[in-house]
């Protein structure tokens, strides 16, 4: 239920910017065309006036509801009151004041709904983070096209309309406003009262800022439409300046580039830890349980174990990648840690590396009776392909098992159980 009321907001809120640009783009055309006497000026006006009343109404009703948490907050939802200024700029805005007192200057008042348009962009660049570069982008044509049929209006009401049809006089000044603004004048249109010529430079100097506001912004939204790449071209243009200076033989660079391109690949060039770290601490537990808890539950060392066990448990699971080839341990070497394979496949293998004893893949998991019962490695661990895995250390686990004695007499039990079969 709580889904189709928040879609039904935002289509609301879609419906409503649509009908106030409507509006913004019709209310100067009728005043300066004298529209104001065709049929379909009064039926767009009752449509309006329908609109905007409705949307008053869902605002009043909407103050008796609980206030939204801010993830579900958009512009329809705020339930924290109706302030009276907004009240009154809804209010006159809804009304037909054009038909009230008979001068089309009245139905002006429309216009005062922009700055609901306004409200809803800066809470759809706050939801589309990804995109907040070129919703900036799209939100400031939307105002610079506004702004242009808006001077074109006005320099149509200076000029006076000529001769030929409506449509054609509209579509000339809005071509003389093009020129000047854009600063590119050819001198077909040109000002012929004091007041036109004042109009012009107005226009032509506002057209100065705004095309160097444009550059200004393209170029930076070109450069961070997808800063992540930025950043990864930037720490490879860095690297391979390493390598070169400390003359790395040609084998290891390519591992290292390889290693590199496939954190790009899987969009894994931040550190996830880093991320989760700066979390409050509810959220840290729920992300971390989100990411680790089907692999914790395959382990059947902890299949038994409390639920605030393996809370702890994710929490102190590191990401690690491995490329292939890579030995994540060899035989001999001290059991200090046990490994989940989140992605990728694991070669177990003998010593010497030759002979094969098992292959492990995506939510499969080793190394935890020598973590448990603190023994050396009996055989070598490779990675096949590019393995993402998470690392839970010996320090970490026992840490975790501190709070709890019980789960862990329980572990070293099942340990030496899966020893003995194995």
């Amino acid at each position: 239920m709580r889904f189709e009321k928040v879609l039904f907001l935002r289509s609301w809120d879609v419906l409503l910017a649509v009908s106030v640009s409507c509006a913004a783009l019709a209310t100067p055309l009728r005043i300066v065309l004298n529209l104001q006497q065709h049929n379909l000026a009064f039926y767009v006006d009752a449509l309006l006036t329908v609109i905007f009343g409705i949307d008053i109404v869902l605002r009043m009703l909407r103050r008796r509801e609980p206030q939204a948490t801010p993830a579900q907050d958009s512009p329809s939802q705020n339930n924290a009151g109706y302030p009276l200024v907004w009240l009154a700029l809804d209010v006159l805005a809804a009304l037909p004041l054009n038909l009230i007192f008979g001068n089309v200057w009245w139905q002006t008042f429309r216009l005062l709904k922009l700055a609901r348009v306004g409200q809803f962009m800066r809470q759809w660049r706050k939801r589309a983070v990804k995109s907040a570069n070129v919703l900036k982008l799209a939100f400031f044509l939307y105002w610079l096209l506004l702004s242009v049929h808006w001077i074109a209006c006005g320099w149509l009401a200076l000029r006076g309309v000529t001769a030929g049809s409506e449509w054609s006089n509209y579509l000339r000044a809005l071509y003389w406003t093009i020129q000047t603004f854009s600063t590119v004048g050819y001198g077909d249109l040109t000002p012929a009262t004091d007041a036109q010529t004042v109009y012009a430079i107005v226009v032509m100097l506002i057209g100065v800022g705004v095309y160097g506001y444009i550059i200004g912004n393209v170029a930076s939204l070109l450069a961070n439409i997808d800063p992540a790449k930025v950043q990864h071209l930037h720490n490879l243009d860095k690297l391979s300046t390493f390598m070169n200076y400390r003359s790395i033989p040609p084998e290891i660079q390519k591992r290292i580039r390889d290693y590199y391109d496939y954190l790009w690949e899987k969009r894994l060039s931040y550190d996830e830890s880093t991320v989760i770290s700066e979390l409050p601490p509810s959220l840290k537990t729920e992300v971390s349980l989100f990411l680790k808890r089907d692999i914790i539950a395959k382990v059947p060392l902890f299949q038994d174990a409390s639920e605030e066990f393996v809370k702890e448990i994710a929490l102190q699971m590191k990401p690690l990648v491995f490329m292939p080839g890579d030995y994540v341990y060899r035989a001999g070497e001290p059991g200090r840690d046990m490994y989940f394979i989140s992605k990728g496949t694991i070669e177990v293998v003998s010593k010497d590396g030759k002979q094969v004893y098992a292959m492990l893949t995506d939510g499969d998991f080793f190394g935890e009776i020598a973590l448990v019962l603190n023994e050396p490695r009996t055989a070598s661990v490779r990675a096949l392909t590019f393995c993402d895995l998470y690392r839970l250390d010996k320090e970490a686990f026992e840490h975790v098992l501190v709070h709890h004695p019980e789960i862990g007499i329980q572990i070293t039990s099942k340990a030496q159980t899966r020893r003995a079969n194995n």
